[in-house]
Formats: C-alpha cells, structure tokens, sequence
C-alpha cells in the first residue's frame, strides 16, 4: 500500500511537470478607492477603466482634422479589406470609419457597426440610409454582449473603444464569439506615454497593456503598427 502510494506521487509529479503550473486569469477586476476623475472607479488587469467619451462628443468623431491628425485614411488601408468581407466596427459612434470600411469590401461585402448609446444608434441608422440596401448593418450592444451573430466577421476592429468598456473581458469574450476562427481583431488605440498625443492619459493604452489583456482571453498576437496618434495592434482569433 504504501509502494503504491509512492508511485501514485510520483506518477501525479511527472504529470505537472509535464503540464506545468495551473493557469489561472491573470486580469480580473478591482475597485479602486480613490478614482481618477477621468476614470469609473474600477480596474481591469491594473488599468483604470477611462469614463465613456458620450454622444455629446460625436463633432469630435467627424471634425475636419480627423483625417490628418490621425490618418484614419492609412488605417483603413492597413487593413487590407477586399471585397466582399464582413467586417465589424465595434463602437462605431457616428459611423466615421464604418463608412470608411463600406467603401472596401463594396459591392458585396457588409459592415456590421456596433455601438451601446441608443443617440449613436440613430446616427448610424441614418448613414445606413444613404448606403445600398444591408451594406452596412446596425446594432446596438448591452454593456457585456454585442449582440452580433456568432462566427460572422472576417475582421472586427474597434478604434479608441476598448479602453473606455466597462466589462472588456465580457464583452472582447462576445467578439471573440462573432468573429470567424482565424480572422482577426484590431485594437486601435492612442499611444500611451507619448508627449506628441494630445489625449488624457486614462485615454491612451500601451501596445503591452493591450497585448496583456487580448493574450489573456487566448487571442494570437500579430503585430504592432503606428500610425500619428495611435497604435493598431492586431491579433489572430483561434
């Protein structure tokens, strides 16, 4: 018995070598006592959670200087859309990029554009209206799920949203969901820690914090770009 016994130790000690040590989630929630007033009094993976940029915001999201300040043009191309893709813009605001999106994967192709604020909702609806017919497709979230039907996008990406999620986990679990295995998911984020940024800094993310917080659900790292403002990080669905 004792023989036995001894074996069995053995026996369970070679299987966790073999395995190595437990995973457990690295990023998780926490309050935090005193807030940033930039932030929601909550943290994710040690990331103070930004408050919403609200729909009272939209003139920031289709001001004239956009294209140059921040290049959404050279976005767009490097994401290297072809016709007939199904893309998702996932808190798509006033429809900027979406649109931007229609352009690319026309004629066949369909844009699927997300938001959570029933006002952004409606601006959405009325650029749907002036696009051919289902080109580009509305709906709007709750605060853990997108609502979007599952394995239906070739590429989501989400510009300047991610760090404003109250639930990311949740919700980066839902896109996870509706995108297609071995498609992709695109952060789109202002640099953190670069002077030349002119965004509050619970507004910024580093390509590590973001690479920290995708990996951590299992989504493949790809690459990293910049562009003026911002850095594009692009990982791989499993």
């Amino acid at each position: 018995m004792k023989h036995t016994t001894s074996s069995l130790r053995v026996f369970i000690l070679l299987i966790g070598l073999l395995l190595g040590p437990p995973s457990w989630a690295a990023c998780n929630y926490a309050p935090i006592p005193n807030p940033h007033p930039d932030g929601i009094g909550k943290s994710y993976c040690d990331r103070h959670i930004s408050k919403v940029m609200g729909w009272q915001g939209a003139s920031w999201l289709e001001r004239p200087q956009r294209l140059q300040e921040e290049r959404t043009d050279l976005l767009i191309q490097k994401l290297n859309l072809k016709p007939g893709m199904v893309v998702g813009d996932i808190g798509a605001g006033t429809g900027h990029i979406s649109t931007m999106m229609t352009e690319r994967i026309a004629p066949d192709g369909v844009v699927w554009a997300v938001d959570i604020q029933p006002q952004m909702i409606k601006m959405l609806q009325k650029k749907a209206e002036s696009l051919p017919k289902g080109r580009l497709q509305i709906r709007q979230s709750s605060e853990k799920n997108l609502n979007l039907p599952d394995r239906i996008l070739d590429v989501a990406i989400m510009v300047d949203v991610y760090h404003e999620l109250e639930y990311p986990r949740e919700t980066l679990q839902s896109l996870m969901k509706a995108v297609k295995r071995g498609g992709k998911i695109v952060f789109v984020e202002y640099r953190a820690f670069d002077p030349d940024v002119p965004i509050k800094a619970l507004h910024t993310m580093s390509v590590a914090q973001v690479q920290k917080e995708a990996e951590d659900l299992g989504l493949k790292y790809e690459k990293a770009e910049s562009l003026s403002w911002q850095n594009m990080i692009t990982f791989i669905n499993p």
